[in-house]
């Protein structure tokens, strides 16, 4: 498809979501089945799915069909995604925070979705460059301007295939959240998230993965509404990316250094070559699978050993040469500004310095990422003593 005419895609848009509203509220819940590792699906789900699907084949011939049940079909350039629920764990237990969804992606961008949360009773919808709405009415993001102040989604914990990773991502980024954020909530529904930001709801929404159908009319109606739409890190979020951010602009600098922490793990772009001051990578061209590399990194950490922030990163060959690094680096480094404005100040803040192992390993997509290893007897801390480097292994024991 060259040319979209959006207005009239909205309306079939919104006419596929009537009829699957009218058959998800006539028909709650039905058999429960499971689909994975505490993963579920239920009849209405699958009901939905085929009413919607054939409501937008007799209309929309043309556009491909991604459903998050039954797969895909059709026009791979120019397609429809839909959640028949997102968030069937709350749907099952009664939670009223889930949602239908229905995007349009056209080379690989998200341009139109519809997000109708019905036991809330309200509708989102955006068009590209037309705007976002909640009911008809304009919607804007927040204008939050500290992290201090902000309220901040983070998508749920792993499970399934790939589960055990997720979880330990999102933990990451849990502690690195909650050391800055107001507050951190995880509501079981990306789409009801997006949602949210695009309406001032919440500050900041972090979706680890970024499936079409869970993303793309989120994605839309959150830009369209005036959010920072991006991947982890900084990058312009497509269906590609690997996580779906929505920030209101004026958090966006002090949240994003926060998301380095999901660097070596599957959640990083991994074509990302970082630019940034202090932190740098291999080319891709360097990379070979089995090999074995160092990330040697000087963070902030606040109260404990958790990490807050990141100050800078290097890739070394040898634990030595990332050692050596740190040393070099760790007694010159400052602290963030955000660290100076905290009420308290530097009061409880330390710099330190890591070294962990991984190695690169073979995507499914064919290309060559570093991962962390679990632990290795090669990870080391480093900390400042009156001025001097001390260093110690995972344990906590001096080396």
């Amino acid at each position: 498809m060259s040319t979209f005419d959006t207005a009239r895609l909205l309306d079939v848009a919104h006419g596929a979501m009537d009829k699957a509203i009218k058959l998800l509220m006539c028909n709650q819940t039905g058999e429960v089945q499971a689909k994975g590792d505490r993963d579920l699906v239920t009849e209405v789900e699958l009901d939905i799915e085929r009413l919607v699907r054939e409501h937008l084949r007799e209309q929309t011939p043309e556009v491909g069909f991604v459903g998050e049940e039954t797969g895909a079909t059709g026009n791979p350039d120019a397609y429809w995604v839909l959640v028949p629920v997102d968030g069937t764990v709350n749907f099952v237990h009664g939670v009223p925070l889930c949602a239908v969804v229905l995007g349009l992606v056209h080379a690989d961008q998200p341009v139109l979705g519809v997000i109708d949360t019905p036991f809330l009773r309200h509708r989102y919808w955006a068009t590209r460059g037309h705007g976002a709405f909640r009911d008809g009415e304009p919607i804007a993001v927040s204008r939050t301007r500290t992290l201090e102040e902000s309220l901040i989604s983070l998508s749920d914990y792993g499970a399934g295939q790939g589960g055990a990773a997720r979880t330990r991502a999102s933990a990451k980024l849990d502690q690195a959240l909650s050391q800055r954020a107001q507050r951190v909530r995880r509501t079981g529904s990306s789409a009801v998230e997006l949602a949210w930001v695009a309406d001032g709801a919440l500050d900041a929404s972090l979706t680890l993965s970024n499936r079409s159908w869970d993303t793309a009319a989120g994605a839309i109606i959150a830009r369209e509404a005036g959010a920072l739409v991006v991947d982890a890190n900084g990058s312009q979020h497509n269906m590609s990316s690997r996580c779906a951010v929505a920030v209101t602009p004026s958090l966006g600098g002090a949240l994003l250094p926060l998301l380095r922490v999901l660097r070596g793990t599957r959640y990083w772009p991994i074509s990302a070559i970082d630019d940034e001051s202090g932190s740098t990578a291999r080319s891709a061209g360097e990379r070979v699978v089995g090999d074995t590399a160092f990330l040697a990194t000087i963070g902030v950490g606040i109260g404990d050993d958790d990490t807050a922030d990141t100050v800078a990163e290097k890739e070394f060959s040898s634990s030595r040469d990332a050692q050596t690094w740190i040393e070099r680096e760790l007694p010159a480094a400052e602290f963030p500004a955000w660290v100076v404005r905290r009420p308290r100040g530097a009061a409880g803040a330390f710099l330190f310095g890591a070294v962990q192992r991984g190695r690169y390993d073979m995507e499914a997509n064919g290309c060559v990422a570093w991962q962390m290893e679990e632990r290795s007897v090669d990870d080391v801390e480093a900390y400042l003593v009156e001025g001097q480097v001390q260093w110690r292994n995972a344990q906590g024991a001096a080396v």
